[in-house]
C-alpha cells in the first residue's frame, strides 16, 4: 500500500561526499519529491552527530577513509557526476552550513545548497574558504557579504544546533539521512544507496518484509 507522505527531511553536511553524491539524486528526483511531499533541507555538523553515538568519523579511519573515496569514485563513474576531491580536505564546513540555513538563504536554500555542493565536490574548490563563499555567493546575484556576516548570530547557530538535536531525536547516526515522515510514523533512509528504495518506498513498492524485520528485531539484542 503507498504510505501517505507528509514530507522528506535531507540531513546533509557538505563535508560528506555521499551527501554530495545523495544530492545530486534529490536535485535530479526534486520534482518527484516535491509532487509526493514537502522537500525539507536540514544541513548539519556531521562530526558532533557521529560522536554522539560513541563512533568514529570515516575520514577518521584510515581503512575506511580508503575505501569511501574507491566507492565514491565509482559510483560517480557509473552514474555519471562530476566528482573532484575539494583542494583542501577534510575543510570546515560550518560557514556554508549555517548559510544554507532556510533562516539565512530563505526562499534560495535549494540553489545555494546546490551552489556550495558544485562548487566543493564538482569542481573541487574550497568551500572553507570565507573570501571563495561570498566570491561564489556574489556570481549568482546572491547577498554574500551580508550572509557570511550572519554567519556568527546568536539565532543561527542556535538553528544549526537545533537540526543537530532533531537528527538525534530521529535516531539518525550518519549523514546523508533521509526522514520521510507519513501518517502513520517516520522511515529512515540512510546513504547514497538507500535512495532507490526511498523511490520504491514512495510508489508503494516497498520490498521491506516487515515479519521478518520484527523477528530481526527481537531476536538480536545489543551486547
Amino acid at each position: 500500500m503507498r504510505p501517505k507522505i507528509k514530507s522528506f527531511n535531507f540531513f546533509f553536511d557538505f563535508l560528506s561526499p555521499y551527501s554530495y553524491l545523495a544530492w545530486c539524486w534529490i536535485r535530479e528526483n526534486r520534482k518527484f519529491l516535491e509532487e509526493n511531499g514537502e522537500l525539507i533541507l536540514s544541513p548539519v555538523n556531521l562530526a558532533p552527530l557521529i560522536h554522539a553515538h560513541g563512533t568514529l568519523g570515516p575520514a577518521e579511519i584510515a581503512a575506511k577513509r580508503n575505501y569511501l573515496m574507491k566507492d565514491c569514485l565509482r559510483l560517480s563513474a557509473v552514474k555519471g557526476i562530476p566528482f573532484e576531491a575539494p583542494s583542501q580536505l577534510p575543510f570546515n564546513a560550518l560557514y556554508a552550513l549555517r548559510i544554507s540555513l532556510c533562516l539565512v538563504s530563505e526562499d534560495k536554500q535549494f540553489e545555494v545548497v546546490d551552489l556550495f555542493y558544485r562548487s566543493a565536490w564538482e569542481r573541487g574548490e574550497n568551500l572553507g574558504d570565507d573570501a571563495h563563499i561570498v566570491k561564489l555567493l556574489n556570481s549568482k546575484g546572491l547577498p554574500g557579504d551580508k550572509w557570511i556576516e550572519r554567519v556568527g548570530d546568536k539565532d543561527v547557530r542556535k538553528e544549526l544546533k537545533m537540526h543537530g538535536k532533531l537528527a538525534l531525536e530521529y535516531e539518525l547516526f550518519g549523514l546523508p539521512s533521509v526522514v520521510v515522515t507519513t501518517d502513520t510514523g517516520r522511515e529512515v533512509f540512510w546513504g547514497r544507496d538507500s535512495l532507490e528504495y526511498l523511490k520504491m518506498f514512495i510508489i508503494g513498492e516497498d520490498p521491506l518484509n516487515k515479519d521478518k524485520l520484527k523477528h530481526f528485531q527481537s531476536s538480536y539484542r545489543a551486547l
